[in-house]
């Protein structure tokens, strides 16, 4: 993303499109988190900050499961039990790298990559509730093959 593009998609003519608009996030945190990493503050790198967080915490939970699988003698039946998919389809999930983001209409999408499709399946059984939880707390899009959540 750049921010001619964003200025060109949210800030030009007389109505100004808001992608925080149904955000129910704490703002003053965000800001502040953004401030202590000298991050510039604007609506661009606001809306990065906070996809690359989620992406972030999804990362740290997919590891939180791989860490739990190690402790069981057999991790896949462990992971297929529990979660429907095996360990292997797991540890594969990097969703800081899988994972992307856009601006389209006024909206922030995130979606994933091209190369990564057919790890949909995983990751809606492994993260659905909290990406659909994350999208409605931010207001972001999520587009799942054509689908939005």
């Amino acid at each position: 993303m750049n921010q001619g593009l964003y200025n060109a998609v949210f800030c030009v003519g007389e109505q100004k499109v808001d992608p925080f608009a149904n955000a129910t996030i704490d703002f003053e945190k965000v800001i502040g988190d953004m401030r202590l990493g000298g991050y510039e503050i604007s609506s661009l790198n606001v809306a990065e900050f906070i996809v690359l967080h989620f992406l972030d915490d999804m990362r740290q939970f997919k590891n939180g499961i791989i860490s739990d699988a190690l402790e069981v003698e057999n991790k896949d039946e462990y992971c297929n039990k529990k979660y429907g998919v095996s360990f292997k389809d797991i540890d594969a999930l990097d969703p800081t790298s899988d994972m992307e983001w856009d601006l389209k209409s006024g909206q922030v999408l995130l979606f994933l990559g091209h190369d990564v499709q057919y790890k949909e399946d995983v990751y809606m059984k492994i993260f659905s509730e909290v990406l659909h939880n994350f999208c409605l707390d931010t207001g972001f899009i999520y587009t799942k093959l054509g689908e939005t959540i």
